[in-house]
């Protein structure tokens, strides 16, 4: 089992044990606030939670929704992605900033063009949060992360992932894996070594009728440490850009699981 599941696991029980209570729009939380988690060893290892089953093919399938600026339902769908119609229209409409405001305003052409020709610059930032579209009331849901900044050193690029709302037993194992799929084909695309991830989380919290389950969770990863990580292959052509990745160009290996805890998503 990788260090940053333990290190996952040790926060939510922080949480579960020091956090307070919110009343928030949708449920009751236990919640803290400014926690930062560390992803590393990804040239080799891919950052799977093994600590209960995760069904990462609609996770891999949203990162190829958001990299291709989605506008509806069926942006997510096609790509195996079923659980964004929490916050569609009845005619499956979707309004998000997700991707969209990624490419907005040249903010990707900037990002490549100093990973290619000026890779010391200290403004490789990515912003999603657009401050009009979410006081406009209109979003079908305002970003959780929002901000990707890129560093380079000695041939490796690393990231810094900026998350406002942290919902730990079902968004963030989720959020994980897209930031590496960032990090890994941003790498591959400009021949870099893929470094570490930092994600600096704001309001951690885990809702109320996930409670008893992710101190299930917790009891599992204490004596599951001897999982092996997954590993995995880019099977993608070099400098091929990181906006036409699909599922195909990921191979996983198969490493053991502990069976799924069926945590409810909240809209």
């Amino acid at each position: 089992m990788q260090k940053f599941e333990q290190d996952y696991s040790v926060l939510v029980d922080t949480i579960l044990n020091e956090g307070v209570n919110k009343i928030t729009r949708n449920g009751i939380t236990r919640s803290l606030f400014g926690k930062s988690l560390i992803i590393d060893n990804l040239e080799i290892n891919f950052p799977i939670i093994q600590g209960r089953k995760i069904f990462t093919k609609g996770v891999i399938g949203e990162f190829c929704a958001l990299i291709r600026q989605p506008k509806c339902l069926n942006d997510f769908k096609k790509w195996g992605c079923n659980y964004w119609d929490l916050w569609a229209t009845e005619n499956g409409e979707l309004n998000v900033d997700y991707g969209n405001e990624w490419f907005a305003n040249g903010q990707i052409d900037y990002l490549k063009d100093c990973l290619k020709n000026n890779p010391d610059d200290r403004r490789m930032i990515v912003s999603g949060w657009n401050p009009a579209h979410v006081q406009s009331g209109k979003l079908s849901l305002p970003c959780c992360h929002y901000s990707y900044q890129f560093y380079v050193s000695n041939g490796t690029i690393s990231m810094i992932w900026t998350q406002r709302s942290v919902d730990m037993m079902i968004g963030l194992p989720a959020d994980i894996i897209l930031a590496a799929l960032w990090l890994i084909t941003l790498a591959n695309e400009f021949g870099y070594q893929v470094g570490s991830i930092k994600m600096d989380l704001g309001d951690c919290h885990i809702y109320d009728e996930h409670i008893h389950d992710a101190k299930v969770y917790v009891e599992r990863v204490k004596y599951a440490h001897e999982l092996p990580a997954f590993t995995y292959k880019l099977n993608m052509q070099d400098r091929i850009a990181f906006e036409t990745f699909t599922p195909d160009n990921l191979v996983l290996s198969v490493e053991p699981s502990l069976p799924k805890i069926n945590f409810k998503l909240k809209a």
